[in-house]
């Protein structure tokens, strides 16, 4: 097997570099940043280039990237995509259509949804995380102290979100915008279970769309998204808000502003280099998912579990569905269960210490990515 391996700015693509190298599968990786991944004629042209020079079985991605779609379906030549985002970056969906494309979402019930508006070629696909890389790196005493924490958040706070009015305010009719937004502040009080998937259907897109008073069209993806966004910003300043009115909270985010005043706050990490030693060195790593998540394990609980630290989660189906929840990482479900559980683990850093270790291990063992990828080339027909 010859893959293509089309590389840009994302995670899980050295990873992936990793696993091939080690399954032996011959490779070549070809980097670019699209200005937009719809349609690039500079970037088609030299995928038509690279993909005519030799013989390739497969084009290879993390995310979806319509230009690839494209040039793969025009040369016959299967197009894989591992997702970790939870929303597409774009608006086409022709490429749903290609035999060529085969797509792997982290999110099965995301992967229902989209399979009942007639994407067959839309599979559920775990994420997975090198612990191979991660039990390397080894911290001294100094750097261990400097990373030390009692309880963790690092991920984004959307700030631009918060602070300027959003795309759609100056499209929307009156009346759907009022109505959007209390929508979004309802939601935002949910802790779990976000239903934005079940509520903004094709069929309430169409109907807002014929009443926005300049004709524009409104696409389903693009709004979700955002409100998406909205609701994972609030949701999170309040969350970390009061946490840390209770609790030594250390923040990790990219707002040049501390959005919770009362926590340690520091800059954002390195995802290589410091965010390993940021989970493994914390008593507690909270993992607050973002809305348009519906069942699956994002990109960050598989990280804090591979880098050696103990999970505090929202409570997701798949969580249940692939972990001992209470053995190896714990979930809540409410304001008073994440309260009452920060307070056991604080008080009990030794529990914490265990789960984190037998969560260590079982992705260790069940979320390699020579696994996933193998199940990937089975799907997509090119292993037997």
């Amino acid at each position: 097997m010859k893959l293509l391996f089309c590389e840009r700015n994302l995670f899980m693509q050295r990873d992936i570099e990793d696993a091939l190298t080690h399954m032996g599968i011959d490779f070549r990786c070809v980097s670019y940043v699209f200005n937009d991944p719809n349609r690039d004629d500079f970037y088609a042209s030299h995928l038509r280039h690279f993909l005519s020079e030799d013989t390739y079985d497969a084009v290879l991605s993390v995310n979806v990237a319509p230009v690839i779609a494209d040039v793969c379906q025009d040369m016959g030549i299967p197009y894989l995509a591992w997702c970790y985002d939870a929303c597409w970056e774009f608006s086409r969906t022709d490429i749903f259509y290609y035999p060529t494309t085969y797509i792997f979402h982290f999110d099965r019930r995301s992967c229902e949804d989209y399979k009942q508006c007639g994407y067959s070629n839309i599979f559920h696909m775990p994420l997975a995380v090198n612990c191979h890389r991660l039990d390397q790196l080894c911290a001294s005493a100094e750097q261990a102290e400097s990373y030390r924490s009692s309880v963790c958040f690092l991920g984004s706070m959307y700030g631009t979100y918060m602070t300027e009015r959003p795309w759609f305010a100056s499209q929307l009719a009156p009346k759907d915008l009022e109505y959007l937004m209390d929508y979004i502040e309802k939601q935002t009080e949910r802790y779990v279970h976000h239903t934005l998937w079940d509520d903004i259907t094709p069929e309430y897109i169409e109907a807002i769309s014929s009443r926005t008073p300049s004709g524009v069209q409104i696409y389903r993806i693009p709004l979700i998204a955002t409100c998406s966004s909205i609701i994972a910003g609030r949701q999170r300043r309040k969350i970390l808000n009061e946490l840390a009115e209770h609790f030594p909270l250390t923040l990790y985010s990219g707002s040049i502003d501390n959005p919770v005043p009362k926590s340690i706050y520091k800059w954002r990490a390195s995802y290589y280099s410091q965010m390993p030693y940021v989970f493994r060195y914390a008593t507690i790593n909270l993992n607050l998912t973002i809305p348009p998540i519906q069942t699956g394990l994002s990109l960050r609980v598989l990280d804090i579990l591979g880098a050696g630290g103990f999970l505090l989660s929202n409570a997701q189906d798949e969580l249940s569905e692939f972990f001992k929840v209470g053995t190896e990482l714990d979930t809540y479900h409410t304001a008073e269960e994440l309260n009452d559980k920060i307070s056991f683990y604080l008080s009990h850093p030794d529990i914490a210490g265990q789960l984190a270790r037998n969560g260590h291990d079982a992705v260790k063992e069940r979320f390699s990515f020579e696994g996933q990828l193998t199940k990937i080339f089975k799907l997509s027909g090119l292993l037997h």
